[in-house]
């Protein structure tokens, strides 16, 4: 069982070891609270690829939350 320290220790590792494009992406999205379309204009990508980030961000989370259970 996870507890909610390790959790929180394990999503900052997680997040920590995303590559840069990636963790830029998901921390304007689920930090800064920016849309895809926001967060496409900011970077300068297209929204597909801002959505191709996060599914990427969102896997390697799902990846390690499953590696510690």
């Amino acid at each position: 069982r996870i507890e909610a320290m390790d959790l929180q220790r394990l999503y900052r590792r997680t997040v920590r070891a995303m590559p840069p494009k990636t963790r830029r992406v998901f921390v304007m999205h689920r930090v800064h609270r920016l849309t895809y379309k926001q967060i496409a204009q900011e970077v300068g990508v297209s929204v597909a690829t801002v959505e191709y980030h996060m599914a990427r961000a969102l896997t390697l989370c799902r990846i390690a939350v499953a590696v510690q259970w």
